[in-house]
């Protein structure tokens, strides 16, 4: 959600996405003993990951602004009563302990990341878009907003709302579809949905992440 909420603000474009799966370890001090670990340091993203794992080993969840920040935080601190929660790769760096490893709760779990870039990503064929966009607050908007992209045949993938900060009850759709935006069927579907919307951004067209 933060990086919508920038890519709201920012003139970079989404040119590629990477589609990782992710697998959380618990990290430690090389010197640290296992029974004097009482708190688990790692990103708020992290720490909801790995829930049932935290409550089940009674460590205190301590939210903090990065993964593999939080390993070296550890390490140059020299702290012995408390854990990360980063990948292997983390530990390597900054030659840590692993004690636990595949501690997330869901074992499929997958991150999509955003490749930025100044300038737009050519159509290959395999794209998808990415747009945000705002409707009146009344009822039938937001339908009669999506039913352009339906009447072509696009696909959805993705919608999600937050809430504009600007007045209540008013929210901002990020939207992912199938298509590029030089496509005529896309360029159609953007036009019909600019006249009904009250805000629109392309985020950028990119192709297809492969899992």
């Amino acid at each position: 959600n933060q990086t919508y909420d920038l890519l709201l603000s920012s003139n970079l474009k989404v040119c590629g996405e990477i589609i990782l799966k992710i697998v959380h370890c618990l990290i430690v001090h090389p010197q640290a003993e296992i029974a004097s670990i009482k708190k688990v340091y790692s990103h708020p993203q992290a720490l909801a990951q790995c829930r049932n794992f935290i409550r089940k080993s009674g460590y205190i969840p301590v939210p903090y602004f990065d993964t593999a920040g939080s390993v070296k935080m550890i390490k140059e601190e020299n702290v012995r009563d408390a854990a990360a929660i980063a990948s292997k790769r983390a530990a390597e760096i900054y030659q840590m302990k692993v004690i636990a490893e595949g501690i997330e709760d869901r074992k499929n779990n997958y991150t999509r990341f955003f490749v930025l870039s100044k300038q737009d990503s050519p159509p290959t064929g395999e794209d998808k878009t990415s747009i945000i966009f705002s409707v009146k607050h009344a009822p039938g908007t937001l339908y009669h907003a999506l039913e352009e992209f339906a009447l072509r045949g696009i696909n959805l993938t993705k919608i999600e709302s937050r809430p504009t900060k600007l007045k209540p009850w008013e929210y901002n759709f990020y939207l992912d579809f199938e298509g590029h935006i030089s496509e005529e069927r896309c360029k159609k579907a953007i036009e019909k949905l600019m006249e009904k919307s009250t805000f629109l951004k392309i985020l950028g067209s990119y192709p297809k992440a492969k899992t």
